[in-house]
């Protein structure tokens, strides 16, 4: 879509009232590309925390009290009451019947693509048709369900893998007047052609990979076209066709869908979610233009309490929560975090306090993202890293040791029981639990590398840290990490090569500006002479 033609779809849609946020995705893809993109972040070896650390935007008190209703309201065995009776953020302003119907939006039970597959095999597609006929009408009348099937098509429908296309092609053969299914089909070619397409820049995508997406988006429009005609009021259609329009399909395109969806539901959370992309500025769209959009919105919040959550669209734009690594003004987050929000806000604005020390924020925006969704797992690994600045350690060891005792062989429950240990200054037990990690998953960055920090700047186990370093070397020749290891234990044994170790590091990291400190470092050492300190911690730059 031109720049002209993203403008004038910002001005149609204010003129409609549709509103925007913040880009709402389903938790699922959030998990996928967030993923990604740190794995991608160790590989090329960017610095993982800032020093200094900063300067924290809660007093201790503050979250000290906070965690103490988290405490007690994770003790509730009730999903409902555990979630209701949780504690809001510090200082903010949170909707109680928003937050109640978000905790009710993520209890609800949905139909999942495995039970779907099952019926269909067992030529029970009418069966299907009958279960999600009856989600759309608890959505349409019940106020304890909404959004239930929108969150079922999200969950199921929504993966991107042409694994799936058997299945429902099958389905559509076998239900051939039902709008389930082609508005299944037509959202599983939407999120085909955006894998297909890939996350570059458009110009640095291949022309074959945009060709690819077309082809699916038009396979996708003859579905989502049929799915509407066949039933006006099943609403991930038009979910669909919003993604669709926003992809390559155009702004026209785009606006009939939100016309249609919002004519058939106008207090659909998920179809303005899905809208809310077009009114950032990046797309052409303004500050001034969410902030509308939002409070338009606002006017269904009685009908749908879910709609308070777009207020957060705004200020997690302009304060850079949905990228929030470097740039990111993180005094402003309580700010961001006013009204209720997003888990997928949630948990970027989590998950990069964490990664920046930033434990204050980290321990509140992870255990609200643990209040919606206690089984986020990588959710409750980073809050639980953060509690001991609080602490709160017996909190942080119970929560790893429930996850290592439900499922012992994921590396990643060793290594952050290991972080807790450490923070406690228990190093044996955090050796142990990072040795138990390592031979879970020999290759794990994230494990080899603590590992060989606790060798070279806590054990002082010289061969083993540098075996690590080796290991780390070899696997991932693009991280710094490996190189910092040797040269620690080039100062600090001391061994011989700290030269060599450093010429390599200017040649192959020198353009990173988050290694300047560690080149200048080596080469006040060699110039002055080694050391007895341990200096170089490899920890930062993994």
């Amino acid at each position: 879509m031109t720049s002209h033609g993203r403008v004038v779809l910002i001005t149609g849609l204010v003129i409609l009232g549709i509103v925007g946020c913040c880009w709402i995705v389903s938790d699922i893809a959030w998990r996928t590309s967030q993923a990604t993109h740190v794995a991608q972040a160790q590989r090329a070896g960017q610095a993982a925390r800032s020093w200094p650390p900063p300067r924290p935007a809660f007093t201790p008190d503050e979250v000290r009290a906070f965690l103490a209703k988290v405490r007690s309201a994770e003790a509730i065995a009730d999903p409902l009451q555990r979630c209701v009776s949780y504690p809001d953020p510090p200082r903010s302003h949170w909707s109680p019947e928003s937050a109640k119907a978000y905790c009710l939006y993520y209890l609800q039970q949905t139909i999942t693509f495995d039970e779907a597959e099952k019926l269909i095999e067992h030529g029970q597609a009418a069966e299907l048709d009958r279960r999600l006929a009856q989600e759309l009408q608890a959505q349409l009348t019940r106020p304890d369900s909404h959004g239930l099937l929108d969150h079922t098509y999200f969950a199921s429908f929504n993966d991107g893998s042409f694994d799936v296309r058997e299945t429902l092609d099958a389905w559509k053969r076998a239900s051939p007047s039902s709008a389930f299914a082609f508005a299944a089909s037509g959202s599983a070619y939407v999120a085909m052609a955006s894998k297909a397409r890939g996350g570059a820049y458009i110009n640095e995508t291949p022309q074959s990979n945009i060709d690819a997406m077309d082809r699916l988006l038009q396979q996708a429009d003859t579905d989502l076209q049929r799915a509407a005609k066949l039933d006006p009021k099943v609403t991930p259609t038009y979910v669909a066709m919003i993604n669709a329009g926003s992809m390559s399909l155009g702004g026209d395109y785009l606006r009939r869908a939100a016309q249609a969806g919002l004519a058939a539901a106008p207090d659909n959370y998920a179809i303005y979610g899905t809208l809310s992309g077009a009114t950032e500025p990046r797309w052409g769209g303004s500050l001034a233009a969410m902030d509308h959009m939002a409070r338009q919105a606002q006017a269904y919040v009685k009908q749908n309490p879910l709609l308070a959550i777009l207020l957060s669209a705004e200020p997690a734009y302009r304060y850079d929560v949905c990228n929030c690594r470097s740039s990111a003004d993180w005094s402003m987050f309580p700010t961001v975090f006013d009204n209720v929000s997003s888990v997928s806000l949630l948990s970027y604005a989590g998950g990069a306090a964490s990664e920046q020390n930033h434990f204050d924020l980290a321990a509140i925006y992870l255990s609200e993202v643990l209040r919606f969704q206690p089984g986020a797992e990588g959710a409750r690994r980073q809050r639980d890293v953060s509690l001991p600045a609080f602490g709160e350690t017996a909190m942080a060891l119970d929560d790893a040791s429930r996850l290592i005792a439900a499922d012992p062989l994921p590396s990643r429950n060793f290594r952050a029981r290991a972080d807790i240990y450490m923070s406690m200054g228990k190093v044996a037990l955090a050796e142990k639990d990072l040795e138990q990690a390592l031979a879970i998953d020999p290759d794990d960055i994230d494990v080899l590398v603590p590992l060989g920090d606790l060798y070279a700047n806590q054990t002082y186990e010289w061969d083993k840290a540098w075996h690590i370093a080796d290991r780390i070397i070899q696997k991932y020749p693009n991280s710094p990490a490996g190189w910092m290891t040797r040269a620690t234990i080039q100062e600090n044994q001391p061994r011989a090569g700290l030269a060599d170790t450093l010429q390599h590091v200017v040649e192959h990291f020198g353009h990173d500006p988050s290694m300047q400190w560690q080149i200048n470092r080596m080469r006040e050492v060699l110039a002055r002479g080694p050391r007895s300190a341990p200096s170089f911690r490899a920890s930062k730059n993994h």
